[in-house]
């Protein structure tokens, strides 16, 4: 175990979070809204690759829920000044931000597993088989027939992969503010992609909900991760053990999905290697003691 962070954390992290969460909220409440309760509930909008979803939103026929969901997702957003500074930068760590980690890491590992295989129509319309899903159904599209499940899957995922990534810095006495700033990016990012829902197999980039989402999407996947290789890439040049190993894996891991991409396509499961990948890594470290070293 390294030595503990004990300097006050960085007011540029609250300046930051505090900035992307007002932005956030003027985009819903100015922007947004008529665009989510009066055009996403248009048959045009319902119908994507031909099939005509019921409730893209979540919200058709209840649009109270509408302001509920602007102010859960900004509080959720403001959580992660909390986390940077109860997590990364606490004069001592505590056995709750432990036992948040653990718990959150493992229940976003088991939900993200689970959300790739929840029914979800197929080119055909019918349900889509495990077959659909490693050629072309990706998790967003399935978020087109589950859009509240999708919500809790991007919150839920960002704040794992995040927390757990400042618990490793934590733990082995690691920090890069570059890394926790492109966390964060891409951490709010995917707010972009649950509020502006899939074309499908569409790629129509003159449509702002395409651009919105796809971009939302990209994002999130490159500065997510990003922190993790950063750590994993001074822990393996700095110390023994699993740490090149694990570095030179989850690299692959990156480089395999960018294949699979390009050779059979987006699907959900193809999405969520690098996502289980991560979990599964940052659990091992920060909660066993596989990544202990002699110097550590």
């Amino acid at each position: 175990m390294k030595e503990h962070l004990t300097r006050p954390m960085p007011k540029g992290y609250a300046a930051l979070w505090g900035g992307i969460t007002l932005a956030y909220v003027i985009w819903l409440v100015f922007f947004l809204r008529d665009t989510v309760l009066v055009k996403y509930e248009t048959v045009a909008e319902r119908t994507v690759d031909g099939y005509l979803y019921a409730d893209i939103t979540g919200m058709t026929g209840h649009h109270w829920l509408y302001p509920v969901w602007v102010v859960l997702s900004a509080l959720s957003m403001l959580l992660y000044i909390a986390y940077i500074r109860k997590i990364l930068y606490a004069e001592r760590l505590s056995g709750g931000a432990k036992w948040f980690c653990l718990v959150t890491g493992v229940f976003a590992f088991v939900y993200v597993t689970a959300f790739a295989f929840l029914d979800a129509p197929n080119r055909a319309g019918e349900v889509a088989t495990v077959s659909d899903k490693i050629h072309y159904v990706t998790a967003s599209m399935i978020g087109l027939q589950w859009p509240w499940l999708f919500k809790l899957w991007g919150i839920l995922t960002g704040t794992a992969l995040f927390t757990n990534t400042l618990y490793a810095f934590r733990k082995f006495g690691y920090n890069s503010r570059v890394a926790v700033v492109l966390g964060s990016v891409g951490a709010a990012a995917i707010y972009l992609s649950l509020n502006c829902p899939s074309l499908g197999e569409t790629k129509d980039f003159s449509d702002p909900r395409c651009v919105a989402h796809w971009l939302g999407a990209l994002i999130f996947a490159f500065l997510i991760a990003a922190p993790v290789v950063m750590f994993l890439y001074h822990m393996a040049h700095t110390e023994k053990g699993l740490f090149r190993p694990t570095f030179y894996g989850f690299v692959g891991i990156l480089l395999l999905m960018i294949l699979l991409l390009v050779t059979v396509g987006k699907s959900a499961l193809i999405e969520n290697l690098p996502i289980v990948a991560a979990y599964l890594i940052l659990l091992a470290m920060n909660f066993t003691n596989l990544y202990e070293t002699p110097s550590g």
